[in-house]
């Protein structure tokens, strides 16, 4: 006779058909895949509240590394965050001495920092993206 226990109607022996888990296991893969996800939009288009850095522009402007690093450097100032410390990265340090990343659009792209004399990658993000006549600034803690 085979050691099998019935608890209310359900038949929970050796022989059920219980799921064992699987349903348990494809939410937490759910929930997982939505917090990674939520955390990388989160990194690259930051908290979603950008500020206009700079207005009155022509649609033939054109964002250089000059003005990217002075936005983003205003703007990490408006958060309060101490910029005498601090200096633009690289994006790619390997390849590149370029401070802001366009991804081949000269008027949407970021700027990355960190403090001096650390050898973190980056501390603080900012993403700059003109549109219109207007830029708009966002920065992010990233660490």
């Amino acid at each position: 006779m085979e050691n099998q226990s019935v608890h209310g109607g359900l038949n929970h022996g050796p022989n059920s058909k219980m799921n064992n888990g699987s349903d348990m296991k494809n939410s937490n893969f759910s929930t997982l895949k939505t917090i990674v996800i939520t955390t990388l939009l989160w990194n690259v288009y930051g908290c979603g509240n950008p500020k206009v850095c700079m207005s009155g522009i022509g649609d033939d402007f054109i964002i250089d590394e000059t003005l990217a690093i002075s936005l983003s450097r205003n703007t990490l100032i408006d958060i309060g965050v101490d910029v005498l410390n601090m200096v633009p990265v690289p994006y790619d340090r390997y390849y590149s001495e370029n401070l802001f990343a366009n991804n081949g659009d000269p008027n949407s792209g970021y700027v990355l920092w960190h403090k001096m004399g650390e050898s973190t990658l980056f501390e603080y993000s900012v993403s700059i993206e003109k549109q219109g006549d207007k830029i708009y600034c966002d920065a992010q803690k990233t660490k």
